[in-house]
Formats: C-alpha cells, structure tokens, sequence
C-alpha cells in the first residue's frame, strides 16, 4: 500500500501475558493486553517509569464447568480472539482507512496504525496462533520434530 503525501505510519505494538489478578480474587487470572507505539526510542522505551506501554484491556478469563479440559480450552479461546476483535476493531479500521491525529505541533497528519508486533510468551502465542499445546505457534512442526536440522513450513 502506497501512503499519500502527508501521511504517516503509527506501528502499534501490543502485549499480553496471563497474569494473576489478586490473591484476594480466588484465584481469578486475566491476560492484559498492552499497547504502546514502534516509533518511540529504545531508551525512553526501556524505563518502566515512562509508561510506555498502557492498558488497553483486561481481558478476563472464566472459569468453565465443562468436564473436557479440551472444551474447556476451545471456549477459553473462542472468547479471547472474540475479546481481541472487540478490542482492536477500531485498530484494524485505522490501520484500513487512517485517520487525521495532530502531531505535537498541532499539525494534522493523516495516521495509520499497523501492528508490528504482538509481544507474548509461548502460551500466548499458541492461543493467538490456535495451535495445540504441544506444537509450534509459528510453524507446522510438533514436539517431536524441535530438534530437526532444518526450518518447517510456515
């Protein structure tokens, strides 16, 4: 996509870990999910106490009553990608369309907002990926193929 004259890349990077909430909750967990921008420096990026990174969502995760642990885990994934689209819609409309932010200078500039990058752990990204437990989320291989010598389809 070519982009206008004017016109500028906002690269989002978003976060999420399963995180528990409180002890005082019963247990409860949730998975966060973080956005900050790509085009902040690394320095200033690196200090907690800048917050460059911000609370999106709370995403919460319930507790099923479903005997199958198998259902049980479909559900949980169901609602979360159902939560993600949610979330992120407007996202998504931004990144399509754009839309006219003001820079610090109050200058407005026509803004688009791609994701770069989705910052998780490997739990994470097999929820995202909606691949099994045991199994690559970025690749067709399962555990018993780790070790092989060479790279497996995407």
């Amino acid at each position: 996509m070519q982009l206008g004259p004017g016109a500028t890349l906002l690269g989002v990077i978003l976060s999420s870990d399963k995180t528990n909430i409180a002890a005082l909750t019963g247990g409860r967990t949730a998975h966060p999910l973080l956005i900050s921008l790509a085009n902040i420096s690394m320095e200033f990026w690196n200090k907690a106490s800048n917050r460059a990174f911000l609370l999106l969502a709370l995403l919460s995760i319930p507790k099923y009553i479903h005997k199958r642990s198998k259902v049980r885990g479909m559900l949980e994934a169901q609602l979360y990608h159902q939560c993600l689209d949610i979330v992120l819609a407007p996202l998504k409309a931004t990144a399509q369309f754009g839309v006219m932010l003001p820079d610090p200078l109050g200058n407005l500039c026509w803004c688009f907002t791609p994701l770069a990058s989705f910052i998780v752990d490997t739990l994470e990204a097999q929820l995202i990926s909606c691949a099994g437990g045991r199994s690559s989320p970025v690749t067709t291989a399962n555990y018993n193929q780790f070790g092989d010598d060479f790279r497996h389809p995407a």
